[in-house]
């Protein structure tokens, strides 16, 4: 019998229901980048429409499980660069933009 607290769901299945998850809020969002389908890293950059943008991603919480992190914020220029810089490095990455001009993102309404 598998262990279910290792069950990990696949990249390319977290992208659709989260997708699916904004679409019913009414909120858009755009895969810019889809990466390795089975475990490729996602970046989450949330534009406010107003020049202005944060970026997250996945990242080990303490206790093993995977957790929502501010990589950085700023002008959308500067975030553009830090994901170029990722792209450059990490062939199976996902990019996926949010544009909300209150900056929800609700990323941690579907599980990881």
């Amino acid at each position: 019998m598998q262990d279910e607290t290792n069950v990990r769901i696949t990249s390319e299945i977290w992208v659709a229901a989260y997708r699916k998850n904004l679409d019913k809020k009414g909120i858009p969002i755009f895969v810019n980048r889809a990466g390795n389908k089975i475990a490729g890293a996602i970046l989450v950059k949330v534009s406010k429409m107003d020049g202005m943008a944060t970026l997250y991603h996945r990242v080990l919480d303490k206790g093993g499980g995977n957790c929502w992190m501010k990589f950085d914020d700023g002008p959308e220029e500067k975030i553009n660069l830090i994901i170029e810089k990722q792209n450059a490095f990490d062939p199976d990455l996902w990019v996926l933009e949010v544009e909300d001009p209150k900056g929800r993102h609700y990323l941690d309404a579907v599980p990881l």
